[in-house]
């Protein structure tokens, strides 16, 4: 980001992991929560998304509309795992104490993060404003069958999952992936899926959440292709003002 321009960056460790929370010029009060896709790092002052251009830009642009945001690295890639849930609820309560926010926030999330923050949704029943996500993970099951076709991508897939989940490789079948299933949201969401993602099938993620959110929530599915941030950051932003009409009432 441009640190002319930028507000303040608070860096924290919470459980050996590192978090930023981004401190507006003019606190609109509103909070938001961004986290991002397999590789998603969090470092000192800065994560991925600030150091990608464009998505740098999009953070910019919410800053200067009076968001705070956060965000952390949450164990690396941790696939909606309880541990990586776990901690983001603790990093949300910590944020909601020591800045002056409303504690209904927006969720901006890609790919594996999306799995996480509608996982941590779901598990805390918390009353989110508004989810956008960007070619959504939330079909572990369709994404484990699909990466057995490619067995250097199985292999490291399958190691990731042992690891955020706390199980031996050979356990990740059944200890995993027999159980995961698409978490059910009831919040506005508003979903921009890539068509040209070779990893993330549409009709596997986006298709699958929108069919699932019907039956909750308002949910639109916007089919995109690269670059895509650049071009939503105003629909986007209007979306989210939508739901800002009430402080007691997300939706």
């Amino acid at each position: 980001m441009d640190n002319s321009r930028s507000p303040v960056t608070r860096t924290c460790t919470i459980r050996e992991q590192t978090c930023l929370v981004h401190i507006p010029e003019q606190p609109n009060g509103f909070l938001v929560l961004y986290l991002g896709d397999v590789g998603h790092y969090v470092e000192e002052h800065q994560s991925a998304w600030s150091e990608h251009p464009s998505k740098a830009t999009l953070l910019q642009a919410l800053l200067e509309e009076g968001y705070t945001l956060f965000t952390s690295h949450l164990y690396g890639n941790g696939w909606g795992s309880s541990q990586s849930i776990d901690l983001l609820h603790h990093v949300y309560q910590l944020v909601k104490r020591q800045e002056i926010v409303n504690p209904h926030i927006h969720v901006i999330a890609e790919g594996m993060g999306a799995l996480t923050a509608l996982k941590w949704h779901e598990q805390e029943q918390l009353p989110i404003r508004s989810f956008i996500l960007f070619t959504p993970c939330v079909d572990l099951q369709a994404l484990y069958e699909q990466e057995r076709s490619n067995q250097l991508f199985f292999k490291r897939f399958t190691k990731q999952l042992a690891m955020a989940y706390s199980v031996a490789e050979s356990d990740v079948e059944s200890q995993v992936i027999t159980n995961a299933r698409i978490p059910e949201c009831r919040a506005p969401m508003l979903i921009y899926h890539d068509l040209a993602d070779p990893y993330l099938n549409v009709q596997e993620h986006g298709r699958k959440l929108e069919q699932n959110q019907q039956r909750h929530a308002s949910v639109q599915l916007k089919l995109t292709v690269q670059p895509v941030i650049p071009r939503v950051t105003k629909q986007l932003l209007t979306f989210m003002k939508r739901y800002e009409t009430s402080l007691e009432q997300p939706f």
